[in-house]
């Protein structure tokens, strides 16, 4: 998340914009990007967030995707998944294809579907992505969960009508109401999912 706020703000000084606070900005995680900007300039045209936008894009492949980094505890929690034979989306607010150059850039290959702010109509909180997952991956919903670090994460899971975990090492540290179960460590997650599984 501080590369975020440290790439949008970077946009945002140099044409002398108000710098935003990282809770400010954590607050609107997985909405579009010209969300964020709007919080400066309100009056923002399509066209110029689309300026913007592809200066965020050129920091962020710049600095950002060289530095970024796995959570410890991923790796194995996502083959451990593959090994269960669970399929698995991502889903965020970064284009699809952004998402899926940098995961595989880590070395991920255990993930089935990469879907971003460019792969549906609406953004998070709406349901449009993870029905998209749903659709993506042949999973009913009854069999489906989101897991997440954020109320927009969590929203969007319960308005697609499937359970969600939140977990604690993300952007938010405290559980929210809109998450039905709140894991605090990589193997509570997993067997919070294999309980699910079965």
């Amino acid at each position: 998340m501080a590369f975020v706020v440290d790439t949008a703000n970077a946009v945002i000084a140099a044409r002398g914009g108000r710098l935003l606070d990282f809770a400010e900005v954590g607050a609107m995680t997985g909405l579009p990007l010209d969300a964020i900007y709007r919080r400066v300039w309100p009056d923002l045209t399509t066209a110029e967030a689309g300026v913007l936008t592809d200066e965020y894009r050129a920091i962020y492949d710049a600095k950002v995707i060289p530095a970024t980094r796995l959570f410890r505890g991923a790796r194995a929690t996502l083959a451990e998944f593959r090994s269960l034979g669970l399929r698995q989306a991502t889903v965020t607010g970064k284009r699809a294809a952004d998402a899926e150059r940098i995961l595989r850039g880590l070395g991920v290959t255990e993930i089935d579907l990469y879907l971003g702010g460019d792969s549906a109509a609406l953004p998070k909180p709406a349901p449009d992505l993870a029905l998209a997952a749903l659709a993506g991956l042949r999973v009913d919903h009854a069999r489906a969960v989101v897991v997440g670090d954020t109320r927009t994460d969590m929203a969007m899971g319960r308005a697609a009508g499937v359970r969600t975990i939140q977990v604690l090492w993300g952007y938010e540290r405290r559980p929210l109401p809109e998450a039905d179960s709140v894991v605090r460590t990589w193997p509570e997650l997993r067997r919070a999912v294999r309980a699910l599984a079965h």
